[in-house]
């Protein structure tokens, strides 16, 4: 596209720079328009990536209170379990049931209300399955027993 220069004492060239001059005018204030709104959107952004990151420290703050209320009343380190643990595609892991008069290292010990006959009545695991585990006001399903 070719540009044909207008001489200055031509009567449309008044009129071709107030055109122009506008159209600069419209373009700077478009450009600081968007400026002006993408440095908003990035205070934003920073604002709200301030608050994720207070709420993931609030997250990772409980989930260590629980790992270590659950390590306390299970003896199990949720850690090294899932360290240790083999990748699998069960939709629930399994907690192995051991008595702790069997084993130094006791996994889980149930300790019911209920008079028993005898000082040394065993709990029988096979009859464990389904049932609902109160741990310090926490209530716990037992979904399936792996008995070593």
């Amino acid at each position: 596209m070719h540009r044909r220069p207008v001489s200055r004492n031509d009567p449309r060239y008044k009129q071709l720079r107030v055109q122009n001059n506008k159209s600069v005018q419209r373009s700077r204030e478009k450009s600081r328009r968007e400026r002006e709104l993408t440095l908003a959107s990035i205070a934003q952004l920073e604002k709200d990536n301030e608050e994720i990151i207070q709420r993931l420290a609030v997250v990772k703050e409980e989930y260590e209170q629980l790992q270590s209320l659950f390590k306390q009343h299970t003896g199990i380190d949720i850690e090294q379990m899932i360290d240790s643990e083999p990748k699998s595609t069960a939709k629930s892991p399994s907690v192995p049931f051991q008595s702790k008069e069997n084993s130094p290292n006791a996994v889980l010990t149930i300790n019911t209300t209920e008079k028993q006959q005898s000082e040394k009545a065993e709990l029988d695991a096979n009859n464990l399955d389904g049932s609902i585990v109160l741990i310090n006001g926490v209530q716990y399903k037992i979904v399936s027993l792996n008995k070593t």
